[in-house]
């Protein structure tokens, strides 16, 4: 029984591990440490701890074996991370396994505080599941077999439990006779199947309806919906106005203007020529909607400005496309990640210089963006009744503050960086595009730097006789980029920053292209502010910010940047359009029209009456299915035993009795106790007697016969039992059909 208690705990951790690996809602990076941790080390510690204890080893040799693992373990993560965790993990493992299975019954009460553990760790892990509309649709079949599989595991569990603690309580002879009276499997069905019925009627009462059956609105974000607009100027100006006492003047803005992406907002005026639009949120889509506007994507609260606002990592170079992303690098990951919980950086550096900012972001999209370096992120909490600002999270990133002239001490790249770096360094170009870029060079660096901060600014400065177009052409390729150097000398935030990191790479600097979204004050016209203070108006969770720490970011944002590697201050953030010609008056996307949703929330509907017939139904439904399953192992069993009892073995002359005992028991014959032998059953039925005397004899006498004899001799004497045994009648054959009490025997 205990070794049942043991497997039947091990697969309930198992499963509680696993399901992070396949559901497509939870998702946990683990790494090799991780692993070896949850799917290594526990599972050993469990094992040791039940199947290794005295008397079986000597006491010092089982905690031997229990604290190696822990050791081993330790010093193999140490190399990388704190080893506190695989200790504390391992040892809780080995000696809460050893409390339950070898200290008595005073903690066994652990049994119920281990199932209650997992119980709210499987609830977080599949409440996630819902926290996007994506992941709704994706993980809806899922959830269900895992739900269905959990709640079969708990009752499984919690059967083996109940049987081993009723086991231990059993003192009294008249308690044993009673129960073999009563054929225990009905008895422990009976509770299994009750405990089943009550398990389906708490979540049926306790978890939300659409717990398993997801009815987000999910027909909006892919569709490029092309609603009329409606202007809502007069309405943002009357809560500004209310706001700021009597003064549309929205934030204060830094008056370079342009030092982020170019002049993008008159500060001076009452910013009558940015007009604010306003779609009911029903009728809302992501697409841009036209070449006249901008519609609002994020809004970010931070207290700390610029926030570029990181998509994706471009660090490998190809020679056709240009910088892609490695899918496989953990930050490119962590933005599609379906995180169970916070997921914290275990790889921070000591770059000089970081300050560490936490960011909220209330976004229409379910991926994640966060700055540089991130430190931690929160799972996504999905709201649809904000639709389409339904996602919102918080992260804390290291951003690099150091000013210029603190950037300019750094040294030049040692030789074991130069090594560790060649990656980001080396690059290799088509001869006709490395001609082109080398040509750039050779006119605008002329002399190059040797200190590799005046080397940055020297690329960056190579930009100032171009034009900047502000736009996102995703068209990262080498040879696009050395058109833009050799002749059209004209381009957007993606030529810019493709070029800067290819000329980096070529003077020795390590360069990478980042994607994602800028948000800056630089870039908040009246209209953006306008339609903040209506958003704030709507959404409850943009209210406990002051409408200075909120930043609109909209499609006219999405945006490309390059990533310098500083001696000792790390990956840092660098914008080459600042150095630039600003875009011509009137071709900037960000003075175009911005287009906010018509936010109108919607409480979730009332809660219905208990639905008492589904949940009849589901309780009936699961006894058809229990009762069906134990048929089948009855007749499944019975046939098993009649192939078993041709075999002229010892085992064949075993499956033979059994058999014996299984038909005896259909046919309404008083139950062999356990306690008995074949041939004191056959003191109650006579009519055993002779198949009793042979079957002992040939299983533990020497028999005088020919064994061969002897076995066609136990077969006949089972056929004459059989037959004597046999009653007869409709309502005997109809016992025969359908009895379970063989089962006592199986």
């Amino acid at each position: 029984m205990k070794r049942s208690i043991f497997f039947s705990r091990m697969m309930l951790y198992l499963v509680a591990v696993s399901v992070p690996v396949f559901h497509p809602g939870v998702v946990v990076g683990y790494n090799a440490g991780a692993a070896m941790i949850w799917f290594a080390l526990v599972p050993l510690q469990m094992l040791t701890a039940c199947f290794a204890a005295p008397p079986r080893l000597r006491f010092g040799v089982w905690i031997t074996l229990g604290m190696l693992p822990v050791v081993v373990t330790g010093v193999f993560i140490g190399l990388h991370a704190s080893p506190i965790l695989p200790v504390s993990v391992g040892l809780a493992a080995f000696f809460l396994t050893a409390a339950l299975f070898h200290l008595g019954s005073r903690f066994r009460w652990l049994f119920i505080v281990e199932q209650a553990s997992l119980a709210i760790l499987y609830y977080r892990m599949l409440n996630f599941s819902r926290a996007s509309e994506f992941l709704a649709m994706q993980s809806a079949t899922a959830t269900q077999f895992i739900l269905g599989l959990l709640v079969f595991a708990f009752l499984l569990h919690g059967a083996i439990i109940t049987t081993y603690l009723g086991k231990s309580s059993r003192n009294s002879s008249e308690d044993s006779r009673r129960r073999d009276r009563l054929p225990r499997i009905l008895v422990e069905g009976t509770l299994f199947t009750g405990v089943a019925a009550l398990s389906l009627f708490a979540l049926a009462c306790l978890l939300p309806q659409d717990f398993i059956v997801h009815n987000p609105v999910i027909n909006l974000l892919g569709r490029q919906a092309e609603p009329p607009s409606r202007s809502l100027d007069d309405v943002a100006r009357e809560l500004l106005d209310h706001r700021n006492g009597g003064s549309d003047q929205g934030r204060s803005r830094s008056p370079e203007g342009g030092e982020y992406g170019g002049d993008s907002s008159d500060s001076s005026g009452d910013g009558d020529e940015y007009e604010l639009s306003g779609i009911p949120s029903e009728d809302w889509g992501t697409g841009s909607g036209g070449t006249d506007e901008q519609r609002a994507v994020l809004v970010v609260a931070s207290q700390f400005e610029p926030v570029y606002a990181a998509d994706g990592y471009r660090d490998r170079f190809d020679q056709e496309h240009g910088f892609v992303s490695v899918e496989e690098q953990a930050f490119n990951e962590l933005v599609h990640r379906r995180l169970a919980g916070t997921w914290q950086n275990t790889s921070i550096g000591r770059d000089r210089g970081r300050t560490s900012v936490e960011t909220a972001y209330y976004s229409t999209f379910p991926d994640r963006v966060l700055p540089y370096l991130p430190v931690s992120a929160e799972p996504t909490v999905f709201q649809p009744r904000y639709y389409p600002f339904s996602y919102s999270y918080r992260g804390v990133s290291r951003i690099q503050n150091s000013p210029p002239h603190v950037l300019r001490r750094a040294p030049d790249l040692s030789p074991a960086e130069q090594d560790q770096f060649s990656s980001w360094t080396g690059i290799e170009l088509e001869p006709e595009h490395r001609a082109a870029f080398q040509n750039h060079i050779d006119e605008h660096i002329p002399s190059v730097p040797g200190n590799l901060y005046e080397r940055v600014l020297s690329v960056l400065q190579s930009f100032r006789g171009f034009q900047y177009e502000l736009g996102f052409e995703d068209d990262f390729s080498p040879a696009h980029m050395a058109n833009f150097v050799s002749s059209t000398l004209s381009g957007d935030c993606v030529e810019f920053s493709s070029t800067a990191a290819i000329l980096g790479r070529m003077l020795g600097i390590p360069s990478r292209v980042v994607t994602g979204y800028l948000a800056a004050e630089s870039l908040q016209t009246p209209a953006h502010d306008r339609g903040l203070a209506v958003l704030q108006n709507s959404l409850p969770f943009l209210q406990e910010y002051s409408l200075n720490d909120l930043l609109l970011v909209t499609t006219s944002h999405r945006h490309a940047w390059v990533q310098f590697w500083i001696p000792g201050f790390g990956w840092t953030d660098f914008e080459p359009t600042s150095y630039a010609i600003p875009p011509e008056p009137g071709s900037d996307p960000n003075e175009r029209r911005v287009v906010i949703p018509i936010i109108d929330p919607r409480d979730p509907p009332p809660q219905t009456a208990i639905p008492w017939s589904e949940i009849a139904r589901g309780i009936l439904r699961l006894v058809v299915v229990f009762v069906t399953l134990l048929y089948l192992w009855r007749y499944g069993m019975e046939g098993y035993l009649v192939l078993r009892s041709r075999s002229p073995n010892r085992g064949g002359l075993r499956a033979r009795y059994r058999l014996l005992l299984m038909k005896l028991a259909s046919d309404g014959l008083r139950l062999k106790p356990r306690s008995a032998t074949i041939l004191e059953y056959s003191n109650t039925y006579p009519e055993l007697r002779r198949f009793a005397l042979r079957y002992d004899s040939a299983m533990y006498g020497r028999p005088s016969q020919d064994p061969t004899v002897l076995r066609e001799s136990i077969r006949m004497e089972y056929r004459t039992a059989r037959s004597a045994l046999k009653t007869r009648g409709l309502r005997a054959v109809l016992r025969r059909l359908f009895s379970l009490r063989g089962l006592h025997y199986a």
